[in-house]
């Protein structure tokens, strides 16, 4: 964790609390001063909506110190400090006057942009803030985010200069970008998996042995091979190899049709049966969900493929239940592994009710979580517990790839976490 708009922090030795100190001199885009108070307000905000359940309250202590008081610890906490909606900090004094619907469409941050305009599908405009903390930064004027949905259309804009940076796919035009002479920075940062509704008993994804055939039916290296353009890794494990989590000693199920086969029949299915799979519209390459229905159409699993809308997804299925089906979805990192363990899985929580927690996934997640550091092989011990439960079955590794003109300057991709964010305050541009 690096200090950012609290030059530090410290976590107190039972765990209870953290007390911040406030950067000095930090303005709002609209000139007012961000201090412990309006700290404070935008910390209770998040309190008040529920968002935050491990925060009890917020102390000031000074103009410039805060304290957070926790309720029960976990090591995911610094997490929501770092990169999480909770500790994006607006400008009290603009939600006072304006209310909040005008703030929704009008951000007042703090950062090295002010924002400038929106416009649905088509815009976003910042422009430079003279007042940043940062002396001297950020080097441009500007930042203009333009959307382009074709990518043909994508393409041809680089290749006329008509932008300076993409975020693109992982695979094909990461390829494409490179061979019209792009810089292209890639990272393998999720992966790719089936997730079974294996809490609904009467499902045939709920018997051990199905989902170990559906591991089995699937030839991983082929489809890297086939879609991913040499940027693709098969998948038998679900963190990918960006992270520390990832274990280099992982075997997996490997391809096997034919076992594949005796599994279904030992499961009561010798001729198989029919089901569903369930697909999120977003990062989703069709042509690799196709390829996952034909492996296992081949050893008797006949499954149909539904394409919703991300509007009927997220709350229907993400945060809903699915029945004799999986989900199709992309399995996202995070600096601390944790974080995404805890936002997807946790027992109770708001996202994949149709996947069984068992004891033995309970017991292990909540020793990762209350560790007082993120621990490598307490997280490791959750996914061996995954893996041989079946209760995701991966598919392959993918990720974010930027393409940039051979002018653009040192734009922190990757280096402010495995993600696809960036770092606008210092980036140049060479011409």
């Amino acid at each position: 964790m690096i200090p950012w708009l609290a030059e530090s922090y410290e976590v107190a030795s039972d765990f209870k609390s953290i007390t911040f100190k406030i950067r000095k001199g930090v303005k709002f885009h609209d000139g007012s001063d961000l201090n412990a108070q309006v700290v404070k307000w935008n910390l209770d905000n998040q309190i008040e909506a529920k968002l935050v359940p491990n925060w009890s309250s917020v102390e000031v202590i000074d103009d410039y110190t805060v304290r957070v008081n926790i309720t029960q610890w976990m090591n995911t906490i610094m997490a929501g400090f770092a990169d999480g909606n909770s500790s994006w900090m607006i400008s009290k004094a603009a939600f006072d006057k304006n209310g909040i619907d005008w703030v929704r469409q009008n951000p007042v941050g703090t950062g090295p942009f002010k924002f400038l305009s929106f416009s649905r599908d088509t815009a976003f405009k910042a422009v430079k803030n003279p007042d940043y903390w940062q002396p001297g930064k950020p080097y441009v004027d500007r930042v203009e985010i333009i959307y382009v949905i074709d990518q043909m259309t994508q393409k041809a804009v680089m290749q006329s200069g008509g932008a300076d940076a993409i975020a693109i796919e992982f695979g094909k035009r990461t390829k494409d970008m490179a061979d019209i002479g792009l810089e292209v920075v890639a990272n393998s940062v999720t992966t790719s998996s089936l997730i079974p509704d294996t809490a609904n008993p009467d499902s045939p994804w709920h018997n051990l042995k199905v989902r170990e055939a559906a591991e089995y039916a699937i030839d991983r290296e082929a489809i890297a091979k086939a879609f991913g353009f040499g940027y693709w890794k098969a998948a038998y494990q679900v963190p990918a190899r960006a992270y520390p989590v990832y274990d280099p000693n992982f075997v997996g199920r490997r391809y096997d049709p034919e076992k594949a086969k005796q599994l279904l029949a030992e499961a009561g299915y010798p001729n198989g049966f029919k089901t569903t799979i369930i697909c999120n519209p977003l990062g989703l390459n069709r042509d690799v969900v196709v390829a996952v229905q034909s492996y296992l159409s081949k050893v008797g699993i006949d499954a149909s493929l539904e394409f919703p809308e991300f509007s009927k997804y997220q709350p229907s299925y993400l945060m809903g239940t699915w029945k004799n089906a999986c989900l199709y979805q992309l399995w996202p990192g995070a600096a601390n592994y944790n974080s995404m363990i805890y936002l997807y899985l946790r027992p109770n929580g708001p996202f994949l009710k149709s996947w069984l927690r068992t004891p033995e996934f309970i017991s292990l997640f909540e020793k990762s979580m209350t560790s007082p550091e993120p621990d490598v092989n307490l997280i490791r011990a959750i996914f061996s517990q995954i893996h041989k439960e079946a209760g995701y079955i991966p598919i392959n590794e993918a990720g974010k790839s930027w393409a940039m003109q051979s002018y653009v300057k040192d734009g922190g991709w990757y280096e402010r976490s495995i993600s696809s964010w960036w770092k606008p305050e210092q980036v140049w541009l060479d011409k």
